[in-house]
């Protein structure tokens, strides 16, 4: 592609960005969590601002596909010629809860422009990505006129949540949603200004534990002692997981664990981590030591298990009294790397919990829909297109990358489309605190993305 055409299209999108900005703060402002324990009206709502801009946007065949639990998915098309490549283009309009909003400097629902910086709940993750397929289309339709790709729009709407019923939509919709690639626009570069593109993912799955001891909490004075301390036992329970390393101790949970390739260890070595880049990243505290080394940053990271809890409670920090209390709960997630199955690891995670169950307490472990780990095979052409037009962009050589989170959607567009391209980006980065207080979206790349769709979509049709 000429140089001469690349500056136009940067031209063009940078004299755009205030209108793509106000956009996005748009979306931002709407608090569309999708769990359960929030109001999922605002789910709809942020449904129905994403079928809106498809609809000014001239898409067509704009349309609710619904999931069991309701909450919608948001799909439109543009299509040229059956003769052109078909590219289905996917993000999520749901978001995380703002978790400690005393926390945020700003107000999680309420973008908030600050340096080159845009902060708010849903700004990385990953309503950036919604309004980045959007201004792609925009400009690839002003460069290409009805020359461009057939582009197909699928905005998820309970991704963050486990995407329990997005496997329904794709099985019911297959033939609508029929195409040649997929990008999920729903990762991110390994570093502000980095361009990257994510080939394995680390599936995901949680339990929710509770045990109880008694039918009602007691004066611990009057009554321990002889009662087992659910809070107590709990916390032994959920540290026979692991050993004092860190290493799981959960028989076989690691027995099909599929090693990275030689290229693939090459290429990790190459992003130049280090303990002091990945310390500063992560806001590690000085005093805490890593239970890796150096050079297994990376591979613990994405090609390898790991246990956190994400939820204990036992009574209530604000009402702490002289209580023994009758119940106690945690929620744990595993993250599963590559090789691994959701269902056999939840399962084995499950069978270890309760056999560890001391003094015949009662203990109640319900499961969560979970998600594969992923893998994904570059060889295709799209994949070469995709990092050159990325490089173009950014200005900077595009890194082929793991990531340890998940991303439920896609394994199944594998199960439901075949060996297709499908290509995972995005607009994180190890500054933008996606699920944490202060989620925000780095401006320039943001602006260099929807350049690089801009000239993916382009070239796939030359």
């Amino acid at each position: 592609m000429e140089q001469k055409m690349i500056d136009s299209i940067v031209s063009a999108i940078h004299t755009k960005m205030p209108e793509y900005i106000k956009t996005l703060s748009d979306l931002v402002s709407i608090p569309s969590i999708s769990f359960d324990n929030f109001d999922q009206k605002y789910v709809l709502e942020s449904a129905e601002a994403v079928k809106q801009l498809f609809l000014d946007a001239g898409l067509t065949n704009v349309q609710f596909l619904l999931p069991p639990s309701g909450r919608p998915s948001v799909y439109g098309e543009s299509l040229t010629s059956p003769d052109k490549p078909t590219v289905l283009l996917y993000a999520h309009h749901d978001v995380q809860p703002p978790m400690r909003e005393a926390l945020w400097n700003t107000k999680p629902f309420e973008a908030s422009h600050q340096g080159d910086r845009l902060y708010g709940r849903g700004t990385a993750d990953d309503k950036a990505g919604i309004v980045t397929h959007l201004a792609a289309l925009e400009q690839v339709r002003a460069w290409k006129k009805n020359d461009g790709p057939n582009l197909k729009f699928l905005i998820e709407g309970e991704e963050e949540s486990g995407s329990a019923g997005f496997e329904v939509i794709l099985k019911k919709n297959a033939e609508l949603l029929k195409c040649d690639a997929v990008i999920v626009a729903d990762l991110g570069n390994f570093a502000k200004g980095t361009p990257s593109i994510t080939t394995t993912l680390r599936g995901m799955s949680a339990v929710n534990v509770e045990l109880k001891a008694t039918k009602a909490p007691l004066h611990s004075g009057s009554w321990s002692g002889p009662i087992p301390d659910p809070g107590q036992v709990l916390c032994r329970m959920i540290a026979s997981l692991t050993d004092g390393k860190g290493n799981i101790l959960i028989p076989n949970f690691e027995d099909t664990l599929v090693p990275p390739t030689e290229a693939e260890l090459a290429s990790y070595k190459s992003l130049g981590m280090t303990e002091k880049i990945f310390r500063n990243d992560g806001g590690i505290l000085e005093s805490v030591k890593l239970k890796v080394p150096e050079d297994e940053i990376l591979l613990s990271l994405w090609r390898r298990p790991s246990i956190v809890v994400t939820a204990i409670e036992v009574g209530n920090r604000t009402n702490a009294g002289n209580v023994l209390q009758n119940s106690a709960y945690a929620r744990i997630g595993i993250r599963l790397a590559p090789g691994m199955n959701a269902d056999v690891a939840t399962q084995q995670l499950v069978e270890f919990l309760q056999a560890q169950v001391p003094y015949g307490l009662q203990c109640s472990i319900t499961t969560e829909d979970g998600a594969n780990p992923f893998v994904t095979d570059t060889a295709h052409p799209f994949f070469k297109k995709m990092s050159e037009s990325m490089a173009n962009a950014y200005g900077a050589e595009t890194k082929f990358i793991g990531c340890g989170a998940s991303i439920p959607g896609a394994e199944l567009f594998r199960n439901t489309f075949g060996d297709i391209p499908i290509l995972l980006t995005g607009l994180e980065d190890p500054e933008c605190n996606a699920h944490g207080e202060n989620e925000s979206l780095y401006l320039p790349d943001f602006e260099h993305g929807i350049v690089a769709e801009t000239l993916f979509f382009g070239g796939i049709c030359e």
